[in-house]
């Protein structure tokens, strides 16, 4: 005979399947007396027994994973919590997502609660690179640590990181390769630019000196704004401001990521200039909006989907201490070259 199962339940009680869940768990939910007894009665009309709870699926408590992001209007962010998210639960665990809006008190704020509340948390992934440099308190506390981008080595920090000195040095030859010598960079504030950031910057200069002539436009702050997302509104503003000065010649612009180049492509559209017949754009990170932009954009693949794959790898090996764990693992990223970049034109 077919065992009863909680759905059975809930058909002769006459309730949902969660309702039954909240009642044979003493869930702390307002149940009517009436819909309780039902459901009492249905479990020993069917001889319906609940299924016993495995040691991994006690209470969450250590099966919480912590992914730390500095920007969710980024959609490069959006996919990087799909991906870890993926992973995470395939290991049986669940995550927690902490946005710091990129603000180094509160990425220490954040820090010191996981830490008062160590019991819950089985480590932490940083999507970037983090702002605060001293992790003591996690080393003390057992919380194991890997960052998803960029910095310098730690001796307590597993990196899965990427190449973007690479980046940018590709990105710059497939310009130079189609005859742009007077190449445009939009960044985030120099003063607060990222590693990664930094590193593109480095290989793109590298490339460019000695063939062709690179400006580089900053914006002047990272705070988000009500309504836009900013990088978009620094590449959008800026691309603007350099068309509006005398001697405007450039005929490629280069985003620090995909955000601010669609900016660029928001505001040569809006110039009537034609890309990429007059002015070829490119970015990096390749998020799923850069295939779907008019016209899609030229772009460099992070490797996203096998960087969370590791790193959630690392942090469970990390944390059960089954394998020694490598301390940097690097990536190599790849160039999508898509409809926004063409052969500069003709003088």
């Amino acid at each position: 005979m077919k065992k009863p199962t909680m759905n059975d339940v809930a058909k002769l009680a006459g309730v949902s399947q969660s309702t039954v869940s909240f009642v044979l768990n003493n869930a702390p939910i307002a149940i009517s007396t009436e819909v309780r007894q039902r459901i009492l009665d249905a479990v020993k009309t069917l001889g319906y027994t609940p299924r016993a709870k495995t040691k991994n699926s006690q209470s969450i408590g250590d099966k919480l994973i912590v992914l730390i992001i500095p920007n969710a209007s980024n959609a490069f962010y959006m996919e990087l919590i799909r991906h870890v998210n993926y992973f995470v639960l395939q290991k049986g665990y669940k995550l927690l997502i902490v946005n710091t809006n990129r603000s180094a008190s509160d990425e220490q704020e954040y820090l010191k609660h996981l830490c008062s509340n160590k019991e819950k948390i089985a480590g932490i992934i940083y999507g970037f690179t983090p702002s605060v440099s001293d992790f003591s308190q996690l080393v003390e506390n057992g919380l194991p640590l890997v960052v998803v981008g960029e910095m310098e080595e730690h001796p307590d920090i597993s990196l899965v990181t990427l190449d973007s000195l690479k980046s940018g040095e590709m990105v710059a030859n497939h310009l130079l390769n189609l005859g742009h010598r007077d190449i445009v960079y939009i960044t985030s504030p120099m003063g607060l630019i990222s590693l990664s950031r930094e590193r593109r910057l480095n290989g793109i200069q590298r490339t460019v000196e000695g063939k062709g002539n690179l400006t580089v436009l900053s914006g002047g702050n990272e705070k988000e704004f009500e309504t836009e997302n900013y990088e978009v509104e620094i590449g959008y503003q800026l691309t603007k401001e350099y068309f509006n000065k005398p001697n405007s010649s450039a005929t490629a612009f280069i985003g620090a990521n995909d955000m601010i180049a669609f900016g660029i492509i928001k505001a040569l559209n809006e110039m009537s200039v034609k890309i990429p017949k007059e002015v070829s754009v490119c970015g990096f990170d390749n998020i799923l909006f850069s295939s779907l932009t008019n016209p899609s954009l030229t772009t460099v693949d992070h490797c996203t989907y096998w960087r969370c794959s590791m790193a959630v790898d690392i942090l469970v090996n990390k944390r059960h201490k089954k394998l020694e764990v490598p301390s940097k693992i690097n990536y190599d990223p790849v160039l999508i070259v898509r409809n926004s970049s063409g052969p500069a034109p003709k003088a």
